[in-house]
């Protein structure tokens, strides 16, 4: 009976969290397997307001998707419920919300071990769940890592993988329903190609994101043949009626073997396209510095495989955990996994930060997890309901100072959204700049800064005395907007240069700029 209030007093009450905030939304979950690597959004909140959170419970015979509701009355979040229902286990739960007041999730299920997991699929109408129902087509193949998104009609769509089922019969699947989950496809559409999806269980988790006219992204990544721990980033598009074909977008020539690794995409209502994804995903004791990539494009146009290195580096490993969204007014969203440079315990934390210039500029990372906990697999919900701010989940340790605690609490933050509504977007220069850079002489690092009047492609060439390109720094396409790249006195196979004079030459639609530099030991 406290259910039922609960879920009528949601529906007749409006949310006011102000300020950040964060909260606990169940204490004393198994950390193996409670959210899964980002790709699955694991929060959502409906047109009419209810907030939920999902995740895997492991604590009883293999597992179930459970999920909770915030009581905005009694400022709690529900006790929580199992909503699948395996005989064997269920895991990886993933949320997606409409504009009809409806949540729909997916996650994997299985009756016995020796069964293959299955997709499976229920709504939640803001009081009551459907029967679940298997949405994957094959029993005869696995169907794993399934994530779920609404696009612009109101047609859901699930994406799965079925790795493992070798024979080179490998892919990504999709599957959808026009009518609101009641029917589905019976038969797929494959997404990837090629019929391998690499040695890694990793591999080919997709994220899935809609934008307007019945558009969808789906982004992922896999290993190159022959190259077990080397990844690269796809994306396929889909125009509201046919899927246009695997694209690689990671650029292949970089060194690094564990690159392009734990991507997210996003679109905006003019249809570009923002696609983000981890570089330099190696090991902690290398020195070399982390960075988060973005690809942009329009619906349209042509990917770069020279991605911007934005949103934050660190000279600690970047693990699993980035997730996007794209608001009514354009403004990105992101929250990702990084390593907390205060503490001394090996602790991550989760950063959120949004971009009002199409990535152009980015704000300072804001911090919404717990300062003394080690934080994990962040996600975002599929909507940004300006109303209520922007929803993030994840998983942190339950107790302070300990890094991969074998026991979490499932956490949810608030940020409101007139936190990122007053934001003003840079001025747009006038005159194509190159700054010169700073420190100079420098060791071992030097920061460039660059000034573009008007949007286009750009490339920027590091070059030494005798004339021999030593590294592109920038290339691909850039909005009009004010920039800046470090160079760590590192060539294009990230050895350390010697001393000497070196030469940027910065080149565009709106012509060329040089300048030189000093790098002194």
């Amino acid at each position: 009976m406290r259910h039922i209030l609960i879920l009528v007093l949601i529906t007749l009450l409006s949310v006011t969290l102000v300020a950040q905030t964060t909260m606990v939304v169940q204490n004393n979950v198994p950390y193996n397997g409670a959210m899964f690597y980002s790709h699955q959004r694991n929060v959502a909140r409906s047109s009419a307001g209810l907030l939920m959170v999902a995740w895997t419970d492991r604590s009883g015979a293999g597992g179930q998707s459970y999920y909770s509701i915030y009581d905005n009355a009694f400022q709690t979040w529900s006790p929580p419920v199992a909503f699948s229902n395996a005989a064997d286990r269920a895991l990886q739960p993933a949320l997606s919300a409409d504009e009809s007041g409806n949540i729909h999730a997916v996650w994997q299920q299985r009756a016995s071990s020796s069964d293959r997991y299955q997709i499976f699929y229920a709504k939640f109408n803001g009081s009551t769940w459907s029967a679940p129902r298997k949405v994957s087509v094959n029993d005869a193949l696995p169907a794993e890592e399934a994530t779920i998104s609404v696009d612009s009609r109101g047609y859901l769509y699930v994406v799965y993988n079925n790795d493992g089922a070798g024979g080179g019969n490998e892919f990504l699947f999709g599957v959808r329903s026009t009518d609101g989950g009641t029917t589905w496809s019976t038969s797929v559409d494959t997404l990837s190609s090629g019929g391998t999806l690499g040695t890694s269980i990793e591999v080919a988790r997709a994220c899935l994101t809609a934008g307007p006219d019945g558009k969808l992204a789906a982004i992922w990544d896999n290993s190159l043949t022959g190259t077990a721990a080397r990844r690269e980033t796809y994306v396929n598009q889909y125009d509201g009626t046919k899927w246009q074909g695997p694209i690689l977008i990671s650029d292949t020539t970089i060194v690094d073997r564990d690159h392009n690794r734990y991507s997210t995409i996003a679109i905006d209502k003019q249809s570009n396209i923002y696609a983000f994804y981890g570089i330099a995903i190696i090991s902690g004791s290398d020195p070399r510095t982390r960075y988060f990539a973005m690809h942009k494009k329009s619906w349209t146009g042509t990917w770069s495989t020279k991605p911007t290195l934005l949103v934050d580096s660190s000279s600690s490993n970047f693990s699993p955990g980035m997730s996007s969204v794209v608001d009514p007014d354009g403004i990105i969203h992101i929250v990702y996994r990084r390593d907390n440079p205060a503490d001394t315990a090996g602790l991550d934390e989760v950063a959120y930060r949004y971009s009002a210039n199409a990535g152009a500029n980015w704000s300072t990372p804001r911090r919404v997890s717990r300062a003394d906990r080690d934080a994990r697999y962040p996600t975002i919900a599929n909507k940004v309901r300006k109303t209520y701010g922007i929803d993030i989940a994840w998983v942190e340790s339950r107790d302070p100072a300990i890094t991969n605690q074998d026991t979490s609490a499932v956490m949810y933050a608030n940020v409101p959204y007139s936190l990122v509504s007053s934001v003003v977007e840079a001025t747009v220069p006038t005159t194509f700049t190159l700054h010169a850079n700073y420190p100079n002489p420098f060791n071992p690092s030097t920061t460039i800064r660059y000034a573009i009047p008007a949007g286009g492609d750009y490339s920027m060439k590091l070059y030494d005395a005798l004339g021999r390109e030593v590294k592109t720094l920038v290339e691909g396409y850039r909005e009009a907007g004010e920039y800046s790249v470090v160079w760590d006195g590192r060539n294009a196979a990230s050895n350390v240069v010697p001393s000497g004079a070196y030469f940027v030459r910065l080149s565009g639609s709106t012509g060329v700029r040089t300048i030189k530099l000093m790098l002194l030991k």
